[in-house]
């Protein structure tokens, strides 16, 4: 029987060590990737506001959300059944002869830090910019 080297154990460590900072990194990197998801937008097209409130509607208020305001901000939400409720607000107004839609995320619960229900956010917010974009060619889309 010999006895034990402590190289073994040294390499377990760091091998621990290495896969507990890929964790975070991937987990950070997972976080940041969902956030950059549904940050606002900025949306200057010629398109009149009656159009984007319609592609609003068809794009983000729809598969169990609905118009909770008609307003400006117009808001949807998404249902409330599971109680993580989320909502997506769209502002309009005018600026040099074209119409601005200022599209932006309403957060209401996060787990553990991180925001429930992101991609919900992204898909709806990126469904919404895409349809602009389809009917105007020239729509300018910051953020």
């Amino acid at each position: 029987m010999g006895i034990a080297s402590g190289t073994t154990s040294e390499g377990n460590g760091a091998t621990g060590a290495l896969i507990l900072v890929v964790i975070a990194v991937l987990y950070l990197g997972y976080v940041a990737f969902k956030r950059h998801g549904f940050r606002p937008r900025r949306v200057e097209t010629t398109l009149s506001g009656q159009q984007l409130r319609q592609v609003f509607k068809k794009k983000i208020a729809r598969k169990g959300w609905s118009v909770a305001d008609d307003g400006n901000p117009m808001i949807a939400r998404s249902p409330e059944f599971d109680g993580a409720r989320q909502g997506i607000s769209l502002k309009i107004s005018e600026a040099d002869g074209r119409t601005v839609g200022e599209l932006a995320a309403i957060l209401h619960k996060k787990t553990f830090g991180d925001t429930a229900k992101a991609y919900s956010l992204r898909w709806r917010m990126n469904a919404f910019v895409a349809q602009v974009r389809r009917l105007d060619s020239t729509a300018k889309v910051m953020g």
